[in-house]
């Protein structure tokens, strides 16, 4: 290779690897959690068909070779629709301390006093006389008790949205660690012929990281993600089946839209030379997936959203198919409501032209 190539070489390797660690878009932390969750009826009123309870087991793993510095998750749960209300969650508000035992204080007063005279003369030169006297107190006060020793919330958890849904924060402490499994139970007040729902769940993992030697601070997103849960009366199969539909479309969404929005990896100079520049400049032309947050959401109409109608005919088709089983599963209590069969009902949706 010549001295020139190899230069050009050299220059791109080391651009590409400080673009990586200043403005990599990777994250610390990554989240997972079953897209899937069967209701099951309350522990605590199992004949009771208007409260249900869900357990979500969220999952997360740490993708650096370090542990970093996390403080806390939060965690927020809604149910969609305006008839379902938060009746109980768990884990509620926790608190601990790193002292295992009560903290154990001495206090000790000690009061002396004392009184002395001396009386020393000489009389001549054969007679020498001393007189002294000395008198000494002393009171010694000792107080021992027991002190609670300081304790901070663990978790922490309440109802958001007046009520209609939940919230968790969890501290990394000594006694409990941000990584792995974490399984929350939500027990929900439905509507008695409740079938099936959707819920959007958001985590976000942050760190508060001192700046300017310690006067001032600043909070960074360590991960976040953001999942919709369809989640069913359990021994409903209908339901199920219409929920493991919506996960499958969810998943091939995601997965067609990240092959045809992901630039190929640069495999020669020339080309490793423009993907730097791309990372250098000022405004980089990074694909713009919003739509798709929208649209798992329910915020976006995928006939109507612009961006959504320029993507390319595969990505379309995979969000028609998402909204199609998103809208059948809908059904499941819209039918009931209506004193229709679920199992019946037909939905007529324009063709879709390229």
């Amino acid at each position: 290779m010549p001295d020139t190539k190899k230069f050009l070489f050299a220059f791109v390797v080391m651009l590409s690897a400080s673009t990586r660690a200043i403005g990599g878009d990777a994250e610390t932390i990554q989240f997972d959690l079953p897209p899937v969750v069967a209701a099951v009826p309350a522990a605590d009123a199992p004949q009771d068909p208007s409260l249900v309870t869900i357990e979500l087991r969220l999952s997360s793993m740490i993708v650096t070779p370090t542990v970093p510095d996390i403080d806390q998750w939060l965690v927020r749960c809604q149910p969609r629709g305006g008839e379902i209300a938060i009746a109980d969650f768990s884990p509620r508000t926790e608190t601990a301390s790193d002292v295992s035992s009560p903290i154990q204080v001495k206090r000790v007063e000690e009061k002396s006093s004392s009184l002395g005279m001396s009386v020393d003369g000489a009389y001549g030169h054969f007679t020498r006389g001393n007189i002294g006297a000395d008198q000494g107190n002393k009171n010694v006060n000792s107080v021992e008790f027991h002190r609670q020793a300081a304790v901070q919330a663990v978790t922490a958890a309440g109802t958001i949205n007046r009520g209609r849904g939940v919230y968790f924060k969890l501290r990394w402490t000594s006694q409990q660690v941000l990584e792995g499994e974490k399984v929350f139970s939500i027990t929900m007040a439905v509507p008695a012929q409740w079938r099936g729902g959707l819920m959007d769940v958001s985590v976000i993992a942050q760190t508060d990281r001192k700046k300017f030697g310690g006067f001032d601070h600043e909070i960074i997103t360590l991960g976040s993600a953001n999942f919709v849960v369809a989640t069913y009366r359990a021994g409903d199969d209908v339901a199920a089946s219409r929920a493991a539909r919506i996960a499958d479309a969810e998943f091939m969404l995601r997965r067609t839209a990240k092959e045809l929005t992901t630039p190929p990896a640069p495999r020669s100079l020339p080309s490793m030379l423009r993907h730097v520049a791309m990372k250098l400049d000022l405004e980089p032309s990074k694909p713009d997936t919003r739509w798709l947050h929208r649209l798992l959401t329910g915020a976006a109409d995928p006939y109507l959203d612009k961006q959504i109608t320029k993507l390319p005919m595969p990505v379309r088709v995979a969000a028609l198919d998402y909204v199609e089983s998103r809208e059948d599963f809908a059904a499941l209590n819209r039918d009931l409501g209506n004193g229709l069969d679920a199992d019946y009902v037909t939905v007529a949706k324009p063709a879709l032209h390229p």
